[in-house]
């Protein structure tokens, strides 16, 4: 049966105004804590040649691809967009001095099973650093993380952080078992110790590798992790691992951070992508990750230019059904002023809407005719919360009343001395 033309395919969605408003509030408060911190906003294309995003996304059967009627290569709609700022820092910016502290807000698409209940266009908000290697750079990405977080009202979630290295490290003492490998790997991320033990108990290695990776099912927690796995980390790429992100937490103690985050070393999401950190964001009362990111030396180096990198992203919609949940999602609004006038000539209203608009206040005019009532009762669905009102039987013609849609308050004023004052910005309004 074919579908009526005013079906959209599935795994995407429209925003009427309500949940647009949403998303760019989100996406604005994001922006404006990369701003703070230095970073500067790029853009680029909603679709590349499917090798720009092999390294982030093995998966191909994940990327929603197509062929460029061009050259007949195979073209993908973005999946990521580390990959992509990765190609730009390795070509456009490869001479600019390091290091480079970049930003994006962008949707980006994933082809899911629509029985799965994702979504396969989803916005994204993130950041990268460029050309820094030390732990201080992955401090200050998690910092921006929190402060993230918190700039968008979020009042209840943490940072789990890790270190794939030190897993690798704690592996690197088992024989090369493929599969095992897998098994044991899925049994340290449910965290289950008795999986661990029949899954290892045949393997031909030492006690001190076993005890090891049994012990990583316990290594979750505040600072008392680093102590615990110093005395089961046995070899060099696990001492050093543990050595960085020991540097990294020491640099979130001194941003008072540490209450936020949670060291886990058994998790292992991204282990063949990222090099060191990584780290994931949740919240409370949502079982979905808000956003993550972490340490990506050797991707820049897959475009020909070697560079230490680190960065995040957060997604939009989860942050908006975070904070739904916390029940700290931002009021509805719509323009702040409606603009009502029964005059039949409408010279006043046109000269009320200027000077607000001037001043930079969003003023729509009720051109509609209809009465008073109707007007208050759009203004209310519409959340404006401010009617200005001319021209009523008994109303002087050049005077107005300022209404409060929300308390019901009304304030009288002439037509101009009102322009005065909000041209002096004598009167205030809450947002």
């Amino acid at each position: 049966m074919d579908r009526p033309a005013t079906a959209i395919p599935q795994g995407v969605r429209v925003m009427p105004p309500k949940e647009a408003a949403r998303l760019r509030f989100a996406e604005s408060r994001l922006l404006s804590v990369f701003e703070r911190w230095g970073f500067r906003e790029v853009v680029v294309p909603t679709f590349e040649y499917l090798e720009v995003f092999a390294a982030a996304l093995p998966d191909s059967e994940k990327v929603e691809k197509f062929v460029d009627r061009q050259t007949g290569r195979l073209l993908a709609l973005r999946p990521d967009l580390t990959s992509q700022v990765a190609r730009m820092v390795a070509t456009t910016l490869r001479h600019h001095p390091l290091p480079l502290r970049l930003c994006y807000a962008a949707p980006v698409f994933r082809h899911e099973m629509a029985a799965e209940g994702r979504q396969r266009e989803f916005h994204q908000a993130g950041v990268e650093l460029i050309g820094l290697p030390q732990p201080e750079a992955d401090a200050e990405a998690i910092a921006m993380a929190v402060e993230s977080c918190r700039e968008v009202g979020l009042a209840r979630f943490q940072i789990d952080v890790g270190q794939v290295e030190f897993l690798r490290g704690m592996l690197d003492g088992l024989p090369p078992r493929p599969d095992r490998r897998g098994e044991i790997l899925a049994a340290l991320r449910r965290k289950d110790a008795l999986a661990l033990d029949l899954l290892l108990q045949d393997l031909a290695c030492s006690e001190g590798v076993k005890a090891g990776i049994r012990g990583l099912t316990e290594l979750y927690g505040q600072e008392e992790v680093l102590e615990r796995a110093e005395a089961l980390a046995a070899s060099e790429r696990s001492k050093r691992a543990l050595e960085n992100l020991r540097r990294v937490y020491e640099v979130l103690r001194v941003y008072g951070l540490t209450d936020q985050v949670i060291l886990d070393l058994a998790e292992h999401t991204g282990l063949e992508y990222y090099t060191g950190i990584f780290f994931q964001v949740f919240a409370e009362g949502l079982g979905a990750q808000l956003g993550g990111g972490g340490r990506y030396d050797s991707l820049l180096g897959q475009f020909g230019y070697e560079c230490a990198a680190t960065g995040f992203a957060f997604d939009l919609e989860q942050i908006l059904r975070a904070l739904e949940k916390q029940q700290a999602l931002p009021r509805d609004t719509g323009p702040l002023f409606l603009i009502i006038d029964f005059h039949p000539d409408k010279w006043q209203a046109l000269i009320l809407a200027r000077t607000l608009r001037s001043k930079g206040y969003p003023a729509a005019r009720d051109i509609i005719v209809r009465d008073l009532e109707g007007s208050l009762t759009y203004a209310k669905t519409c959340g404006i919360r401010y009617a200005l009102i001319l021209g009523q039987p008994g109303q002087q013609t050049d005077s107005l009343i300022l209404r409060d849609t929300e308390s019901g308050k009304e304030t009288p004023f002439a037509v101009a001395q009102f322009c005065e004052r909000v041209m002096s910005g004598a009167l205030a309004w809450p947002t």
